[in-house]
């Protein structure tokens, strides 16, 4: 559970480097990238070109123009909705909280999804708990460097 979590912190959090219009828009993602669309304070919404794993540098490409985002610091949970009760949270500083002190950072989020267990988890033995029917929201927020 916890790799799938920290799969999906990590795709989410290195989409708020790239901006653009829509997923759809975009055409199919390069090999070994994934498409997201996330929300920015300020911008509108964007769609980043992110590695799919956790081997990723934390940067994310802006697809359809110029420019790239950096994470510095998120933080992922995953909720059972059906039961209330939190399945998993995780926060992060890149650097312990000191890194890019100097550089201005946005606040972003990917949208709230909202899927069955089952689903989610996949072939992943489902938590203490949690049903297959149950539904889970994931929730990602992530303070990011745009550079454009």
């Amino acid at each position: 559970m916890k790799r799938i979590a920290l799969a999906l912190l990590v795709g989410a959090v290195a989409a708020t480097a790239v901006f653009a219009s829509t997923a759809a828009a975009s055409g199919p993602a390069p090999p070994g990238k994934e498409i997201i669309t996330v929300e920015c304070e300020g911008l509108e919404p964007l769609t980043v070109a992110v590695n799919r794993n956790e081997h990723g540098n934390g940067a994310g490409q802006i697809v359809g123009e110029k420019g790239h985002g950096v994470l510095v610091s998120g933080s992922f949970s995953l909720t059972d909705v059906t039961t209330g009760e939190p399945i998993f949270g995780e926060t992060f500083a890149k650097g312990g909280g000191h890194a890019h002190p100097n550089q201005a950072t946005t606040p972003c989020a990917a949208p709230v999804e909202e899927v069955e267990a089952a689903q989610f988890f996949g072939e992943e033995e489902l938590p203490p708990g949690v049903s297959p029917t149950d539904i889970v929201r994931t929730e990602n927020v992530f303070q990011v460097i745009v550079k454009r």
